[in-house]
Parts: C-alpha cells; structure tokens; sequence
C-alpha cells in the first residue's frame, strides 16, 4: 500500500514537471506570435533626452498563469557600445509579483516608457530586445529583437557659437559682450558772444550802452581766448538780427549786414590773437592759423525776442502788451503798435529794443583730444597715461585678440576698482575655450559692480555652453531685468530643454535665423521654417543642411538633394554626417544621394 502511494506521487510529481516544461516549451515555441514596437522609430532625442515606449501585444493562451517573462532593452551602437536600460517585468495570472499580468485566455498587452540620456553613438545603433521566460526552476531564453534602428538627433543640431561684440552690437544670436568704454571721442565745444547795434545802423559801434557792459565785452574777449586753445575750429555761426519796430524789407537787410559785419570782426580779431600767439610762440602765422568755415544767418526781426524780453520785463502791463501784439496778424501793424509803445514805454525804448540788435557769433571748436593712434600707441606703451575709458577704447581698435587682452589685463592692474576690464578680459578667455579662468574674472566684476546685463549675459553663455541650462536660464533672466534684451538665449536654453513652444515664444520678434528655423522643424513647422532659412540673406553650409532636412521630411526629393549636394559642397564634413543621419534613412541608396556624399 505504501508501496503504490510512493509510486503515485512520484508519477504525479513528474506529470506536473512535465507539465511545467510543457508550458515553458510553448512559450518558447510560439513566441513569434508575440509583437513588439517602440515609439517613436527610428528614436529620437529632445532635450538631451531619449524617451521611447515599448508596447508588446501577447494573443489568447499564450502567457502560462504561472510564468514570468523578463524583458531587457539594450541599446548596441556601431562601435560595440551596449547600454541595457529598465527591465520589463510581466508575470502571469497564478504568479503572486508586482509586475504586470497578462492574461492566458485573454491575452493581454503592456506599454513602458523609459527615458535615457542622449549620447551622440546613439545615432548609429540598434534597440535590442533580449528576453527569458521562467516557470518555476526553469528558465528559456527567447529569441533577441530588433526593436528600432538609429536615432534622430536633429534636436542637438541648435547652434552656439557665440562671437565678441558691445551691447549695440548683440542682436539676432548669442554673444560673449563687451561692457561699454564710455569713450566718446572728440566732442564740438561751443562759446557765444554777441555785438549789438544801434536803431537802423549795422556798423560797429562800441560806445553803445550794451557793449559797454562788461559781461558782453567780457565774452567777446573770451570767444578769441577760447578759439586759440583748440587745434580745430570746425565752424563760426554768425546770425544777425534786427529789432521788429521797422520796416520788415530793412530789418532783413539790417540782419544780414548785421551778420557780416560780424564775421569782419571776428576775422580782425582771429587774426590779431595768431599775430600775438605767433610771437609769443615764435612761430609762423601760417603754421598757427586755421581754416574757418564761416555759416552767416539773416533771422530778420526777432519777434520771439521781443515778447520774451516784455514778459520779462518789470513793465506793469506786459500782459497788455504781449496781447496786442499777438492780436495783430499784420506785420506793419505790429510794428505801428511798438512805435507806439515807445513813446509810452522807456523801458522798451531803451533796453528791450536795443538788446534785439545784434549779431551772435559762436564758434565751435573740436575738443582738443588724443587721435586713435596716439591711443592705440599708448595704450602699447604708456597705458598708465591714458584713462580707463581711453585704455578700453584702445582695445576696440583692434581685431587681434592677444593685444586686446594684454590691454584688458592692464587695465585692471592699473584701475582695479572698474568692473569693466575683467569682464572684457573674460569675454577673451571664454571665446578661447578658457572657461574656468573667464568664470573667476566675471565673478571679480560682478562683486566690483553687481546686476551688470552684460557680465550676468556672459555668466549665462558660459553656463549654456557647459550644457548648465537651469543657471543660464537664470542668469539670462536676470541680465534681461538688468535691462538685456535675452529672448533669443532664453529660446536657445528652451531648445536644449526640449520646450519647443517656449522656444517658440522666446524668437517671436527674431527673423531670417538658424536655430529659429530649427526649432520651427522641430515643431514640424516645416512651411514656416523654409521660409525662415529663404530669407537668410548669407545661407552657411548648416542652413542647407536644414533645408535638405525639410526635403526629407516633406518627401521633396528636389529640395532634399539640391541643398544636401548644396551644404555638402561649402563643408566636406556634412558628408560624413549625412551617411550617419537617420533623417535620410529612406534615401540613402538613391543615386542622388549618392552623389551629394560621395
């Protein structure tokens, strides 16, 4: 009796390992009724970022109840680089886990997403799916599949390479920029006096009581002091006037003579200073003499003058005065009602009419300033002469960066309190790769003078370039409020980021540009984004690089190939990224292609 007891539980337990490796076996057998997809296909990256969804549909009484099926992704480059990403664990029915169930008379379907960062060997490789399948102690390894091949990298094409620039200059891309040398070079000075006339008269006549004061005499003594200091007279204006109480065809007569009568004047003068500065100097008078342009004006009568001078005036009824000459629109009116007044009024007799028969002469001189080349020489030999704002002017002068780093470098040691010199001096060292050096000269500028829009821009280019997108952000937002126009860098950090819309908003008032038509393609904009690159007006190799992008998404073969042949012409290198490029994965045995990448 023991006897058959033992026999029956072992020919029981061999029935169910028999049954076991029966339903391993099935499994293993039909596995090819099993699907499997990932999307997108070929991937894609987007911010740096690979995000797929693997979906796998298993038909009615395929799934044993108590099986589980282990499923690996890995991705295998074209160089033997394997990355394995999250396993995906299913289990059936009787099988007491936390992973997904799928049914064994329904069958049953599951979806993953699973996100890895972007490597750029990724563009070559394959998604691989390796799987086993376990009941109980035993296990079966499944047939491997191919799930995708290659990755769109598109999305990494966005384009930085920031050039040196001042703030004026920074519009429409990204840029390493200058502070301001505030250096405004030789400016117009101006001096004024004036000679006045009696009633009718336009010669000189230095008795009268206003060019008696000595203010007016003063100033005409000035005007010929002020002249001789200045190497350059740019110009003398003479504009003669009249006082409105004549007859109007005599006071424009009166105003024009009036201004020449000046200009004799001042020609008699101008010539009596050279005389005596010459032999002060011990100079020639043609060596110290300068070239004056002469602007003569006749203003005729001076109406505005007059009533300003009224208004002025300490007359008890100005107010009355003012009003009846205004009422009169005819000129010979008006000028009755003044001879009118004078006979009522001394005031306007003697001072207010006489003050309006003149002639003012200003001469404008060129301020006596260093020449660039002087600058520039001194700023190689004598930097410590020249200002701070002379010594980074000189540094504009020039293209070559050594020498616009060595005057940089010596402007902060000679004025170290200016933030601007280590901020110049950085924009040198980041354009040269030298970030960690440039990131402590900002630093120093920034703590010498905080909230500058054009360190805080440079801060954010750096930190964009090493890929630190959440401080660039930030550091561009911050230079904006500093009153930075950053739309086009905060679009380039949305790029990078993969927000696309962000991008979008950030490059609205930005035209005729790469990256904006790149994020245009990225959107699948593609109308918007051909007529983007149409309208740059000097088209680069990467700009028909995007244009033969656009021909492939769109299926245009023409456009497709005549702006490949096009990039792959003006820089051999696009070849070699064009045969790795997924975008042209449907065109690369076309003869055309071909041709274009050969």
């Amino acid at each position: 009796m023991k006897t058959f007891k033992v026999i029956s539980i072992l020919l029981l337990s061999s029935g169910m390992l028999l049954f076991t490796n029966c339903g391993l076996k099935k499994m293993v057998k039909k596995q090819t009724s099993v699907s499997y997809s990932v999307t997108p296909n070929p991937l894609e990256t987007h911010g740096g970022k690979m995000t797929m969804e693997i979906q796998g549909n298993f038909p009615k009484k395929y799934f044993n109840k108590k099986a589980t099926l282990s499923l690996v992704p890995v991705i295998k480059t074209s160089t033997g680089e394997t990355t394995t990403l999250q396993t995906i664990n299913l289990e059936g029915e009787k099988v007491n886990g936390n992973n997904t169930v799928i049914g064994y008379k329904s069958g049953g379907k599951f979806t993953i997403t699973q996100t890895i960062d972007y490597k750029p060997a990724y563009q070559t490789c394959e998604l691989m799916l390796t799987s086993s399948a376990k009941l109980k102690t035993k296990e079966a390894s499944l047939n491997e599949i191919k799930l995708a091949e290659g990755t769109i990298a598109t999305s990494e094409r966005v384009s930085v390479q920031p050039n040196l620039a001042y703030k004026g200059q920074s519009a429409n891309g990204s840029f390493f920029v200058f502070a301001d040398h505030n250096y405004t070079g030789p400016k117009i000075i101006e001096k004024t006096a004036v000679i006045f006339f009696e009633v009718n008269r336009d010669v000189l006549n230095w008795n009268l009581p206003f060019n008696k004061k000595e203010e007016n005499k003063q100033a005409l003594k000035d005007l010929m002091s002020f002249v001789s200091q200045y190497k350059n007279v740019e110009s003398v204006d003479i504009v003669g006037w009249a006082s409105p109480e004549g007859e109007l065809k005599r006071n424009q007569e009166l105003s024009s003579k009036r201004s020449e009568t000046g200009k004799k004047w001042f020609e008699s003068e101008y010539n009596k200073t050279i005389k005596a500065m010459a032999k002060k100097e011990k100079k020639d008078e043609k060596e110290l003499k300068k070239e004056i342009t002469y602007n003569l004006k006749d203003n005729g009568e001076d109406w505005d003058g007059f009533i300003e001078a009224v208004n002025n005036s300490s007359i008890q009824d100005k107010s009355q005065i003012v009003n009846v000459i205004k009422s009169q629109s005819d000129l010979d009116q008006r000028e009755q009602q003044i001879r009118n007044m004078i006979a009522i009024y001394n005031e306007i007799d003697n001072e207010i009419l006489p003050s309006l028969r003149r002639a003012i002469v200003k001469a404008n001189c060129l301020e006596n300033k260093k020449t660039d080349e002087q600058i520039a020489q001194m700023a190689a030999n004598q930097p410590d002469s020249l200002n701070n704002d002379e010594l980074l002017y000189a540094a504009s002068l020039t293209t070559n960066l050594k020498t616009k780093a060595d005057i940089f470098k010596k402007a902060t040691e000679i004025y170290p309190n200016d933030y601007r010199a280590y901020n110049d001096l950085a924009c040198i060292k980041a354009s040269e790769g030298n970030f960690d050096e440039a990131k402590k000269l900002l630093d120093k500028a920034n703590s010498l003078s905080p909230n500058k829009g054009e360190v805080l821009n440079n801060q954010g280019i750096i930190a964009l370039l090493s890929g630190d997108y959440e401080n660039a952000k930030k550091y561009f937002e911050a230079s904006q409020k500093a009153g930075f126009n950053q739309d086009y860098n905060i679009g380039i950090v949305s790029m990078k980021t993969g927000d696309y819309t962000s991008a979008t908003n950030a490059f609205s008032a930005t035209k005729c540009n790469y990256n904006v038509a790149l994020n245009q393609i990225l959107t699948k904009d593609y109308t918007a984004a051909k007529s983007t690159i149409d309208c740059i007006q000097q088209k680069s190799a990467k700009d028909y690089y995007l244009l033969a992008i656009i021909g492939a998404r769109t299926n245009d073969t023409n456009i497709l190939f005549k702006n490949l042949s096009k990039a792959c012409e003006l820089d051999s290198d696009y070849k070699t990224q064009a045969l790795k490029d997924m975008e042209f994965k449907n065109f690369k045995d076309n003869a055309a292609f071909k041709d274009a990448v050969k």
